[in-house]
């Protein structure tokens, strides 16, 4: 390969983990928890930062155990990436929502998650990913009146992003 084939190759590899990462926040947010588990390898580990640490199907059943009627809404920012062949490192930077209703407050993170990935046939899924909270708050809760008339998420497939669905292939 030339030197300008083995760098797009690498921007091509990067651009594959930016979308990973961000399949990662949407699964999570719209609560599409069966396609956050196929964005790992089946020997991956995830280790949420003291609050869980186990294989991908056990964080996909402690999501869905621990979710109930939490909204959230995963912003990822800096996303920087190591390529080395088959296997990539990152360190992506995230603030998080957790809007809860019923309870007296909403919490806010920023934080990062350190990863490990590997290809696995053809595809860049996570084979290790640890959370690193900065700095969090807790807020009381208070409903909006803003957006009340506007269109609410929800969990897929009450979305209405689900009619983008056939282009989220995994």
């Amino acid at each position: 390969m030339t030197d300008r084939e083995t760098r797009l190759a690498e921007l091509l590899d990067k651009q594959a983990l930016t979308e990973l990462v961000y399949r990662y926040a949407r699964a999570v947010d719209r609560k599409d928890l069966d396609r956050l588990g196929r964005l790992y390898h089946p020997d991956a580990h995830h280790d949420h930062g003291g609050l869980f640490a186990g294989t991908p199907q056990e964080f996909v059943d402690w999501l869905k155990a621990s979710m109930g009627d939490v909204e959230t809404q995963h912003l990822i920012a800096n996303a920087l990436f190591v390529v080395e062949g088959e296997r990539a490192r990152g360190e992506i930077y995230t603030v998080n929502f957790h809007h809860m209703p019923g309870q007296a407050s909403n919490y806010i993170a920023g934080g990062r998650y350190l990863d490990d990935y590997v290809r696995h046939e053809g595809r860049w899924l996570f084979a290790r990913r640890l959370r690193v909270i900065d700095w969090s708050e807790e807020r009381p809760a208070q409903a909006g009146g803003t957006a009340a008339l506007i269109l609410r998420g929800k969990a897929l497939p009450e979305d209405a992003a689900q009619a983008l669905e056939p282009f989220f292939r995994d």
